[in-house]
């Protein structure tokens, strides 16, 4: 699998996530991947919710064995509701690991209209999360988050205490640089030449 890390233990969480597939072939004694069969063999034209990485492996044979569809939830109902107010959104409803799925969703779709939502998803939410590091009470009143959202809540909190530990100490005034003292100088200089 491409651009995978084999030994990060969220990566093989996240391609371990379901993606829906269409079988193109029979194949005997598969009948074992869809739940529902009856059968030892699995028929071409069974749909089937499989782990990414073995869909990719399946997808890239020659011929390919499966087509893979878009999850639900990068499908063009939610990208609009994603696109008009992320924030709002509870995205441990959507999946633990949303982004990081997404990446590998938006390296096979085509329009790039899964990596669109991805990036907006983010910056809506980034600002919200952002504002409410400064402020931890606010961060429970937000729509629950996703593993990396709050990962990057917790840092962010922990960035902000220290910032507001050390400003209050005030023990290392902040100066202006020589080299900058020395450039504004030289500035005003050529500016009085003029």
């Amino acid at each position: 699998m491409a651009n995978s890390n084999y030994l990060s233990i969220s990566d093989i969480l996240v391609t371990n996530e379901k993606v829906p597939c269409k079988f193109l072939h029979d194949l005997p004694k598969m009948g074992f991947l869809d739940p529902s069969a009856v059968d030892d063999d699995l028929k071409a034209g069974t749909n089937v919710e499989i782990p990414l990485w073995l869909a990719e492996y399946l997808y890239i044979k020659r011929p390919p064995i499966v087509s893979v569809d878009l999850p639900k939830i990068y499908k063009e109902t939610y990208r609009e509701i994603l696109n008009a107010d992320a924030c709002t959104v509870d995205m441990q409803k959507l999946g633990q690991h949303f982004y990081e799925f997404g990446c590998y969703i938006a390296k096979h779709d085509i329009k790039g209209e899964v990596a669109t939502t991805l990036v907006n998803t983010f910056r809506q939410r980034f600002r919200m999360i952002l504002s409410a590091s400064v402020s931890t009470d606010s961060i429970s009143s937000f729509q629950p988050l996703s593993a990396s959202e709050r990962d990057r809540t917790a840092a962010a909190v922990v960035t902000e205490s220290a910032l507001s530990g050390w400003l209050k100490k005030g023990e290392c005034p902040l100066t202006t640089a020589n080299m900058v003292a020395n450039h504004r100088k030289r500035k005003r200089a050529e500016m009085e030449m003029l």
